[in-house]
């Protein structure tokens, strides 16, 4: 993912699981990054708005986090995503073509995408 120091990432995802509490929280706090919460729960405008306003470098979710917020994106004026370049995309499988949209309309070209073993424990230590 390439987190750097003083980089902004979106969490939507829970906190109560390994998702939002070790590579949300911890990988911020490991190299100095900033943890935005867009919402109590998962909402996609919210999400976009989080990432436009906050100018975020990241941005995570699941598969169908995604679904909703490209769609959500199709009916909102004044986004700026141009900050995003990396992100995570867990928790069931993503499809390439969902892949595809996430890096084309998005712009995480740098995205991760891992599933599995509760996302293997995270990413392999």
């Amino acid at each position: 993912m390439k987190i750097q120091k003083g980089d902004r990432i979106c969490i939507p995802v829970p906190l109560y699981h390994c998702f939002g509490c070790v590579l949300g929280n911890m990988v911020a706090l490991n190299y100095g990054a900033t943890m935005v919460y867009p919402s109590e729960s998962f909402e996609p405008r919210a999400s976009l708005e989080a990432v436009s306003k906050e100018k975020c470098q990241a941005l995570y979710g699941v598969p169908t986090m995604f679904i909703a917020m490209l769609e959500e994106l199709k009916k909102m004026e004044n986004v700026d995503t141009e900050n995003l370049r990396t992100g995570i995309v867990a928790g069931s499988l993503c499809p390439k073509p969902l892949m595809e949209r996430i890096i084309d309309e998005l712009g995480l070209d740098e995205m991760t995408n891992c599933y599995g073993q509760t996302e293997t424990g995270p990413v392999s230590f």
